[in-house]
């Protein structure tokens, strides 16, 4: 193992950017993100969610794709990213695996940004296993047809970590699952809690943003905003049903790590985000303004 793997590591640029940060001593996260040149490939829309919610910082105009890989006796990939990152996807698992096999490749859903590299890692890894969400007969057209196909409960055993597939609160694909690592609290909720960041926030976990400028305030307004753009039901939804079905699930659920597919990944001040995360949910069904692109 290279002793080194503490320090950000970038790859590529622009579109095809990819940074590697290290959140436990054998849990990874890979990053996409577009950095200095975001508003002109994103169009503008953080403009457009400031518009709705002036609390909203216009100059935010990047969002995170993650991808998580776990280093155990066996090891775990989650999603892939999307087909931009090809190369240096491939190159930041090459990078982090250091000569070990990837035994195991996850998909939370069929979705571009989440597996537009399935293939490419499959080619690069023959040997792995393919896992994702069961209950869809159409997987031959996507290139899934060998997948093993999990369900809610079912657990895969890494060696001191045990992912267990759990069912989601919040879905934008019929076809999602989130998944919770027993050990270290890891939840990956997909879809959920979106932010977007300025361009000296890129890679930063959500502490080290803080640094810069954030708090738990501006994820909870972030989220609250993009929740009802990603999940456009939630304007019929009922307030303090939605609030108590969070509620639970933070209780039922010990978090310590967040990371989202969307999100500059919490590691620290879990209480306070989880609170802010509640709150926004609460929030996104209340607000009466409609986001239109």
């Amino acid at each position: 193992m290279k002793d080194n793997l503490m320090d950000l590591k970038v790859y590529g640029d622009g579109l095809s950017r990819v940074g590697v940060r290290q959140i436990t001593d054998k849990i990874f996260w890979l990053c996409h993100c577009i950095g200095e040149c975001a508003a002109d490939y994103n169009g503008g829309f953080a403009a457009d969610f400031a518009r709705v919610n002036p609390i909203l910082d216009p100059d935010a105009s990047d969002i995170i794709y993650n991808s998580f890989l776990f280093l155990d006796e066996k090891t775990f990939l989650v999603d892939t990213l999307s087909p931009g990152q090809h190369k240096t996807m491939l190159e930041a698992l090459d990078f982090i695996l250091d000569g070990r096999k990837l035994d195991y490749m996850w998909l939370s859903h069929a979705e571009l940004p989440h597996a537009g590299n399935t293939a490419a890692i499959r080619r690069a890894y023959p040997e792995l296993q393919l896992m994702t969400i069961g209950d869809n007969d159409h997987y031959e057209v996507q290139g899934l047809e060998d997948a093993i196909l999990l369900d809610y409960g079912d657990k895969v055993e890494l060696g001191e970590h045990t992912i267990e597939i759990i069912k989601p609160l919040f879905v934008d694909h019929a076809l999602t699952q989130w998944f919770y690592e027993h050990k270290t609290g890891f939840l990956c909720p997909v879809d959920w809690a979106l932010n977007v960041h300025r361009a000296d926030q890129c890679f930063r976990f959500m502490d080290e943003m803080e640094q810069v400028g954030y708090s738990a305030e501006r994820f909870m307004h972030e989220v609250s905003t993009t929740s009802r753009f990603v999940f456009p039901w939630l304007r019929w939804a009922d307030a303090e049903q939605i609030g108590a079905m969070v509620d639970q699930f933070f209780e039922e659920y010990d978090i310590r790590i967040f990371a989202p597919s969307h999100t500059n990944v919490i590691r620290t001040d879990l209480p306070k985000y989880m609170s802010a995360l509640s709150q926004a949910m609460r929030m996104a069904v209340k607000s009466e303004y409609e986001i239109v692109f």
